[in-house]
C-alpha cells in the first residue's frame, strides 16, 4: 500500500518501509512525541452520555455489554 508519511509527507510503501506509514523511525517517534506532548487529540463524544439511559451509562464505564444482548 502506497501512503504518504503523516509528518515528512515523503512517499512511503507498506511493502519495504518497516515504519509504515511513516517514512523511517525519526518520523514515528516525532509523531510518539506529538501525542505526548497533546499536540494531538481525540475529538469530544459524538453524544452526552448524560442523555443515555444508567444502564448504558454504567455500561461505557465499565467497558463491558449489557447480560440482555447476550444470545444463548
Amino acid at each position: 500500500m502506497k501512503h504518504h508519511c503523516p509528518i515528512c509527507k515523503k512517499s512511503t510503501d507498506s511493502a519495504i518501509d518497516a515504519d509504515f506509514p511513516f517514512c523511517s523511525e525519526r518520523c514515528r517517534l516525532m509523531d510518539l512525541g506529538a501525542w505526548a506532548a497533546e499536540k494531538y487529540v481525540v475529538s469530544d463524544p459524538i453524544f452526552d452520555e448524560e442523555e443515555l439511559p444508567e444502564d448504558d451509562r454504567r455500561e461505557l464505564r465499565e467497558g463491558g455489554h449489557n447480560n440482555d444482548d447476550n444470545i444463548n
